[in-house]
């Protein structure tokens, strides 16, 4: 069903991922104190280790249609891998909650422009119910354009920061795929 609009899934399409890849270093000796500290910071409470991975909850906020504030919590999970020549902190999301509150805006969008087609009447109405799905839906995927772009702006620096953390003053590339 390759054809539905991302807001109309049950699932976000894909997962944000993150890439904070450095020469090949020698990591800290007590790395998962190290993460901890570099979260600690932010308030962030990690879960894991570094040998299968950690897991944090970041809490975030969305605006449905730019006005409806709506408090949300995604999963974060971060992991080390090493290469021949480089070793990366992978920091991955998928965007469950914020996909969630922008699919919700695009339900109300569809209520009301039913309200409008029958408020309208059958023929008369019609049009008018068109042009408030048209609208509503192109605020709330603007909006939710808005919300994808600052969760992975948030996934960057956290990126940033533990990866700076693991790897002091090695020179980095931060990729998103």
């Amino acid at each position: 069903m390759s054809w539905l609009p991302d807001m109309v899934r049950k699932q976000p399409r894909r997962t944000l991922q993150i890439t904070y890849r450095v020469p090949k270093a020698p990591g800290p000796d007590t790395t998962d104190a190290t993460v901890a500290d570099a979260l600690h910071g932010s308030d962030l409470q990690v879960t894991g280790s570094a040998v299968e991975g950690w897991n944090l909850s970041l809490p975030g906020r969305t605006r449905v249609f730019g006005l409806i504030p709506r408090e949300l919590d995604e999963s974060v999970d971060l992991s080390l891998s090493s290469g021949p020549e480089y070793s990366h902190l992978v920091v991955s999301c998928h965007p469950v909650e914020t996909h969630a509150a922008h699919a919700a805006g695009l339900a109300g969008v569809l209520v009301l422009a039913a309200a409008v087609w029958i408020a309208g009447g059958l023929a008369g109405g019609l049009l008018a119910g068109v042009t408030t799905v048209i609208a509503g839906g192109l605020l709330v995927e603007v909006t939710r354009h808005w919300a994808f772009d600052a969760l992975e702006q948030q996934l960057r620096r956290l990126a940033d920061d533990v990866g700076s953390a693991l790897w002091p003053g090695q020179p980095a590339q931060i990729t998103v795929a």
